[in-house]
């Protein structure tokens, strides 16, 4: 179904008169539809609430024919943005860089990459503790069909692990990153 088509079907839009123009009939939103969507979307957000918070990492790093393997360290922060609707990365300045978010109109997840690697990840959602985002990522200029696997072991340990779709279809294992939440 089109566009336009389907956010009608879906109760998105509906015919009224124009902001710019009130004699004007054309596709206004559904401020019902959108509270009802806004809504599904914070119960589902409130599912990542356990990563708002301080973290340490580690980056272990296979050896490849071209580099040796290595294991970086470091700490991370994360918070939910101040309208609620993302969970955000937050930089060393306080910044909070929108990350992962939930569209209720398709149920899907959505993980957005815009700082040194660009792209949008979708996943279907939760399986126990574990969710899998996948979709076209770009990397320093280098495109790839990428997939992010996560597990939560607890409110304070969580960990992904990062693959690359090869020419044959399989998946090829890049690097791992293993989070432990700082003490308070």
């Amino acid at each position: 179904m089109p566009l336009i088509e389907r956010l009608f079907a879906d109760g998105v839009v509906r015919m009224g008169p124009s902001r710019h123009d009130p004699a004007r009939m054309v596709a206004t939103l559904n401020t019902g539809r959108l509270t009802e969507l806004a809504a599904l979307r914070a119960a589902e957000l409130a599912r990542f609430a356990w990563l708002a918070g301080d973290w340490t990492f580690e980056n272990p790093v296979p050896a490849t024919p071209l580099s040796p393997a290595y294991c970086d360290t470091g700490t991370a922060s994360f918070a939910l943005s101040e309208d609620g609707r993302w969970m955000c990365a937050v930089g060393p300045d306080g910044r909070r860089q929108p990350m992962i978010t939930f569209d209720p109109a398709s149920r899907r997840w959505m993980f957005l990459l815009t700082n040194g690697s660009y792209g949008l990840l979708r996943s279907h959602g939760w399986t126990g503790n574990d969710i899998v985002f996948t979709g076209l990522m770009t990397m320093i200029g280098i495109e790839c069909d990428w997939r992010m696997r996560w597990t939560r072991t607890s409110d304070d340990a969580f960990g992904f692990i990062n693959e690359e779709r090869l020419k044959d279809g399989s998946w090829a294992y890049i690097d791992e990153w293993r989070y432990r939440r700082v003490a308070p």
